[in-house]
């Protein structure tokens, strides 16, 4: 079972690990995650029409990215006050710190400018990830 405890992610009472991914490969590896390790994509989910239309399918698809070493984020260009709602939603799974705020900037420019490389855009507006509000 993975949980979040004060200190660190564990999977059992194996951790702490740093963030959730290490903690669900060990689930599946039983190994300490190397660090040294070539690192996966960085695949960022759309929360609004996209994660929320079926939270419980994308995170059963956000554990095979980390199993693959990938790491997820979400980038929302929310500027109506719902950022609480992304938070409470697919921040839980991966985690706040993982969850942008664009205030209506394109996703790509806002990456850009906060040095968050994306390599992978799932969106269900792709235009949002290029253009302003």
């Amino acid at each position: 079972m993975i949980s979040k405890r004060f200190d660190g992610w564990y999977y059992g009472n194996r951790g702490p690990f740093s963030t959730k991914q290490e903690a669900v490969a060990n689930s599946v590896k039983g190994l300490t995650v190397n660090e040294k390790h070539q690192k996966g994509l960085v695949i960022c989910i759309d929360y609004h029409d996209t994660y929320e239309t079926d939270p419980k399918l994308w995170n059963s698809i956000i554990n095979l990215f980390w199993l693959r070493k990938d790491e997820v984020i979400c980038i929302s260009r929310d500027h109506n006050g719902n950022k609480q709602e992304i938070i409470d939603g697919i921040g839980k799974v991966i985690g706040k710190e993982n969850c942008y705020f664009t205030e209506g900037q394109a996703k790509k420019d806002f990456a850009k400018d906060n040095n968050l490389k994306v390599d992978i855009w799932i969106d269900d507006n792709p235009k949002h990830i290029l253009e302003d509000d």
